[in-house]
């Protein structure tokens, strides 16, 4: 089939879930033969992933985008969307997605919409119109993330298609060692290591995390704990971290790039976030490795465990609840493997990486034949 010609947008500054998706989808499409074109912040980590990615096919171009009503913002826009003419225009986050968008529509170019998260959207005019009035389809990370939009005043709900967080199975193996990190946390063979992977921001749940570690420690006084993961409440979490006054047991090590031989040296896994969640890549990430799942019930999330059967689900917002899944999937190791077997196949099925290529390539084509 004829290869396209894709600009993704992303104004957001982070490295998180939602920017890590943007890179690695150009990245795909850029090796699968397509022309790729990334809007996004200068100096941003992501205008930095793409500088050290050189391809032929993927090219990074840094504009300001700071504000859906800065004329400057979107005369520097306009001009190169319009260089650019793109077949499609896929866009991110709100104030890109304004920007773009506007500028779609005056050149005529269809658009995407990705929403990434299960925040709910303000449901009025104009702050609605960016998902009812612009895009010709929104992909959504998880079905809780589609019926929200669904609700939307004036949403057609055949325009709402749902592609969750795929996996690159290559890269996480569930064959690889975990023996270099346990080396790393000098751990002996008889301790259990439970972790967190994850950008640190409010709703990640860092705070619920911190009070169950105490709550397990109590229960399982040769558990250790690991803190992956960067972002703009790193600090503060790693000063609670110390605070809690357990030396030698709670690791917080930051930005990591070997998160498979991190996950891969745990034996549980935890999900902690408040609210936010569509389809967490750590979740896929951590069934293909067959880390088992401790998470809360919030978004997608109950959907992806298979209401319990691929993890343990626990309430939001409550150290006290999620001690007590950590602690229900420590006591049992069987029931652990079952889960994380059970886990493993449904990602298999359902949630790899080229799947969620072709359902995505599937939404351009559709939404150019019917432009």
């Amino acid at each position: 089939m004829k290869p396209l010609h894709i600009l993704h947008s992303e104004a957001a500054v982070g490295w998180g879930g939602q920017e890590i998706r943007v890179f690695q989808e150009s990245r795909y499409l850029a090796e699968q033969g397509h022309r790729v074109s990334i809007l996004c912040q200068p100096g941003s980590p992501l205008a930095r992933r793409c500088e050290k990615y050189p391809h032929p096919n993927l090219k990074c171009y840094p504009v300001k985008m700071t504000s859906p009503v800065s004329i400057v913002d979107f005369i520097s826009v306009y001009r190169r969307v319009k260089r650019l003419r793109p077949d499609v225009a896929h866009t991110h986050s709100s104030v890109d997605s304004w920007l773009v968008s506007f500028c779609a529509k005056l050149l005529k170019i269809p658009i995407v919409r990705s929403r990434h998260v299960s925040i709910p959207v303000k449901n009025f005019f104009p702050r609605n119109w960016v998902y009812t009035g612009f895009p010709e389809r929104i992909i959504t990370s998880g079905e809780a993330v589609s019926d929200e939009m669904r609700r939307l005043n004036g949403m057609d709900p055949a325009r709402v298609t749902c592609i969750s967080a795929g996996v690159d199975m290559r890269r996480f193996d569930c064959k690889i060692s975990g023996q270099a990190i346990r080396d790393e946390l000098k751990l002996s063979p008889e301790q259990t290591l439970v972790g967190k992977v994850g950008v640190v921001r409010s709703w990640k749940g860092h705070g619920f995390f911190l009070q169950a570690v105490r709550e397990i420690g109590n229960e399982f006084p040769d558990v250790c704990f690991v803190i992956v993961g960067d972002g703009p409440g790193f600090e503060q979490m790693k000063q609670k971290a110390a605070d809690l006054n357990l030396p030698n047991r709670v690791f917080v090590l930051g930005h990591r790039e070997d998160v498979p031989e991190i996950m891969a040296a745990m034996d549980v896994l935890v999900l902690a976030s408040t609210a936010g969640e569509g389809t967490p890549q750590v979740i896929p990430q951590s069934f293909a490795m067959k880390t088992p799942v401790v998470a809360t019930r919030i978004g997608a999330i109950p959907d992806l465990l298979g209401e319990g059967e691929r993890g343990v689900l626990v309430t939001p917002s409550d150290g006290q609840a999620l001690a007590e899944g950590v602690a229900e999937a420590l006591r049992d190791p069987k029931a652990r493997a079952e889960r994380a077997d059970k886990a493993y196949e449904f990602c298999r099925r359902e949630l790899t990486f080229e799947m969620m290529m072709d359902q995505t390539l599937q939404v351009y084509r559709e939404v150019l034949a019917s432009h």
